[in-house]
């Protein structure tokens, strides 16, 4: 293993640990036992660090997100996308709270997760089995889907979450459905 993944896997355990708060350049170095220039070296400072983080959970959700889902019904599709979200967050609460931040200052983080579910979006439109202009009926449904991740924040019962979450897909496609 080379050291860069060394010290993202090191990382990575603390992040998973003791969440955002906890990568410090002192932690992440004494957990990956290098030193400090190794750091900078590889990844130009902490937020330098974050990103690479981020950038190998992105590319694990993405794979995911994309692989082809056992339905070839777009809406099935919809929902699975929806699903691997959420599941990415609860799964990966720190790395999602540290998504989240950075997305916040850089939104271009999302956009390939947001592209997927727009495609998925306009084939529904196409079809006819959901109304409205593409992007504002895509914005709908990413608005609804981040109010769901972000009950992930509160500390909920897995169960609540994944209930509420359900609820908001449902009533946002019956909505949308419906829309003129």
């Amino acid at each position: 293993m080379d050291t860069g993944t060394a010290i993202l896997d090191a990382a990575s355990a603390l992040l998973d640990a003791q969440g955002p708060a906890a990568l410090t350049t002192r932690a992440i170095c004494d957990a990956a036992g290098i030193k400090s220039p190794t750091l900078y070296h590889h990844f130009g400072d902490k937020d330098g660090l974050e990103r690479a983080l981020i950038q190998r959970g992105m590319a694990d959700f993405m794979r995911r997100k994309q692989q082809a889902i056992a339905s070839a019904d777009p809406m099935d599709q919809l929902r699975a996308g929806w699903d691997i979200a959420l599941e990415f967050a609860l799964k990966r609460p720190a790395l999602y709270s540290l998504l989240a931040h950075h997305a916040r200052l850089e939104p271009a983080l999302l956009d390939d997760a947001y592209a997927v579910m727009q495609a998925r979006v306009q084939r529904l439109v196409d079809m006819g089995r959901l109304r409205g202009p593409v992007e504002a009926t895509a914005r709908t449904i990413w608005a609804a889907s981040q109010g769901a991740l972000s009950l992930v924040h509160r500390g909920l019962p897995r169960k609540e979450i994944e209930a509420t979450s359900g609820v908001l897909f449902e009533a946002v496609i019956r909505a949308l459905a419906q829309a003129p």
